[in-house]
């Protein structure tokens, strides 16, 4: 935001530090050549773009090697941030922690980019559907805290799909699957929109979708890993994450 930028241009000059301003022109050659990033996302390239500059920025005082950076980018691993797997039933499924506007944004361009169609076999339907926009083959199963901006959400991610789930998130922070309903409908007028008790009972109706897109809270994307077998069941921090001082 260039508002937010001003800012810190301001401090910048005020503190006397550096200021190294970081694009999409901006390459990862600091690594050596342009590394195979692993992770999918434009915006994730554009993270990993930051993390080299930090790396050159701080080079006299915590050296890394050309090779490490490179090997760091090429083996990077970001569990539940557009992770895509298939699962024992066929079933492909992406698990992102959309859980802001802005990481719905992303979400949504990931999926319409040439190397997520390229992954996953989409097919458009519509007057005018754009290429690779995954309406027809794709379900969405969304969760969203009432505390985010989930009306945004919700406008950006039901468009995706045809059909549309949604589940309450394991925290007491949950915002009401009924109360989500209205906004992917009015936001998707089309797609089949339904409420789930629970994230199990939504991937018991969605069974034999193809592809299934779980997305919101990171706390359904890390139920959600549990739940498909990608990550151990862990003993609840839901009373940690929920914790609040006593008055």
């Amino acid at each position: 935001m260039p508002e937010a930028l001003e800012v810190i241009v301001k401090m910048a000059r005020e503190k006397n530090s550096p200021l190294i301003q970081v694009g999409p022109a901006f390459c990862l050659a600091e690594a050596g050549e342009t590394p195979a990033l692993p992770l999918l996302g434009e915006h994730q390239r554009l993270n990993a773009t930051l993390a080299m500059a930090t790396v050159a920025a701080l080079q006299d005082k915590i050296p890394v090697s050309k090779g490490s950076a490179r090997v760091g980018l090429e083996t990077v691993q970001w569990p539940g941030r557009l992770q895509l797997v298939r699962i024992k039933s066929g079933q492909t499924v992406l698990l992102d922690g959309a859980h802001n506007a802005a990481g719905a944004e992303a979400l949504r361009d990931a999926l319409a980019s040439a190397p997520m169609r390229a992954m996953i076999s989409l097919r458009p339907v519509g007057a005018g559907a754009e290429p690779g926009r995954p309406v027809a083959d794709a379900t969405l199963i969304l969760g969203v805290l009432q505390d985010k901006d989930w009306r945004q959400i919700c406008q950006t991610l039901a468009p995706l799909a045809g059909r549309v789930f949604l589940t309450p998130v394991p925290s007491e922070r949950t915002a009401a699957p009924e109360v989500l309903r209205d906004a992917c409908v009015t936001a998707n007028p089309s797609a089949q929109v339904a409420t789930c008790p629970s994230l199990a009972d939504a991937l018991m109706q969605t069974a034999h979708d193809p592809f299934i897109i779980i997305t919101g809270s990171l706390y359904l994307v890390g139920e959600a890993m549990e739940c498909l077998g990608l990550a151990p069941v862990a003993p609840s921090e839901r009373g940690l994450n929920e914790w609040t001082a006593k008055k």
